[in-house]
């Protein structure tokens, strides 16, 4: 016959650490309150506050859904941190666990010579869990164990003072763990931010200097595009020109390099290149040449095209751009980046006929009625 750990305990005045007036009774003092304190914070009157939760404390009184909500607040703590989780005998121990396998998929497993416990397969609820569901859960609790793990160094002062701050920690799970995150991303949004203001000044420093860098290098490609230049006429052509720079190796970005820093609505990007790669590499230098002639066509049919040079963590880049009101004419270039990528990035995998196929319907996309005319 099992032995029941419960015997142990007959004496009523024990209170078990895992029902609801245990975790009170412990909670209340790891934050340093007595019962009337608490009381009060919970809204009851002072003279009978502390009667109040003693009775809750003692398991004479169970609170309701209103006073648990109560509580916690008052204690500063997750609300389903409070149920009732008797877990000292090994019978209701196993039952616990089972619970949890069918909910949400724990169970056993022997690896080498030991048996672990793990989060996967199929719930009764028909849900499919992964490992990595509770990869998050995992990390935090275990970052939180190992934190306040007492050293052999530690007095007894901090052993205690460690063994009480992770029991104050595991109650405020997960509202401790949103919190942090919260502050985590609100300091790397002021980061981000300053991150934008040095990029943004760098730029402003920086720009004519590197404007009179990138001209100086493009000359003799200038001087020779003139000579072939066919003048752009249509839409379409700058974005298959676009498409073979991609192709040809190019490091095009499709999205302007502050553009995650600022909300730019005056103006609609073409694309991005960093100044260093234009003015290095002889064929880009080509390409970028070929480009802006194109660009002084778009300029001549009266589409407003800027150039600016930005700047991300420090390294500079030059940027088309067209304002906002005339973003027609780039319309179909914007949604045709996506296609220009995919193929681009699949020259090297994918069969010619492959290729060819998805070149013809890219080509289908952004050609006929719907192409845009860039000079009369």
């Amino acid at each position: 016959m099992a032995f029941d750990i419960m015997k142990l305990f007959e004496d009523n005045s024990f209170i078990s650490p895992g029902s609801i007036g245990g975790k009170i009774k412990k909670i209340r003092e790891l934050r340093k309150l007595t019962q009337k304190q608490l009381g009060e914070r919970c809204g009851f009157s002072s003279s009978t506050a502390d009667v109040r939760i003693a009775q809750y404390e003692k398991n004479k009184k169970i609170p309701r859904e209103k006073a648990i909500k109560d509580i916690t607040n008052a204690l500063e703590i997750d609300e389903y941190s409070l149920f009732d989780a008797d877990l000292l005998p090994y019978s209701r121990m196993y039952h616990a666990l089972f619970d949890i396998e069918d909910f949400h998929g724990l169970h056993p497993i022997k690896k080498d010579n030991g048996f672990y416990l793990e989060f996967s397969g199929k719930t009764v609820d028909n849900r499919t869990v992964r490992k990595q569901d509770f990869d998050n859960f995992l990390n935090a609790w275990y970052e939180a164990y190992q934190k306040y793990l007492p050293s052999s160094d530690d007095s007894n002062e901090v052993k205690e003072k460690k063994a009480a701050d992770y029991a104050l920690w595991k109650y405020e799970y997960p509202n401790n763990k949103a919190e942090e995150d919260t502050r985590k991303m609100v300091n790397q949004m002021k980061m981000n931010n300053l991150q934008a203001q040095m990029d943004a000044l760098n730029a402003e420093m920086q720009s004519e200097a590197e404007f009179a860098r990138i001209d100086k290098a493009l000359v003799p490609f200038i001087e020779n595009e003139k000579i072939t230049h066919k003048k752009l006429k249509k839409e379409s052509e700058l974005i298959l020109f676009i498409k073979e720079m991609y192709e040809a190796g190019v490091p095009l970005l499709r999205y302007a390099p502050d553009s995650l820093n600022e909300n730019n609505l005056d103006y609609v990007h073409i694309l991005s290149c960093k100044t260093d790669d234009v003015i290095e590499n002889d064929k880009n230098k080509e390409y970028f040449a070929r480009f802006m002639g194109y660009v002084n066509d778009m300029k001549d049919a009266g589409i407003n095209v800027d150039r600016r040079i930005s700047s991300k963590d420090k390294v500079l880049y030059i940027t088309y751009e067209v304002v906002s009101s005339q973003v027609d004419y780039v319309y179909n270039l914007l949604k045709a980046w996506e296609d220009i990528v995919f193929i681009g990035d699949r020259l090297d995998t994918w069969s010619d006929e492959e290729i060819e196929d998805l070149n013809k319907k890219f080509l289908k996309k952004i050609t006929g009625k719907n192409d845009v005319k860039y000079s009369v």
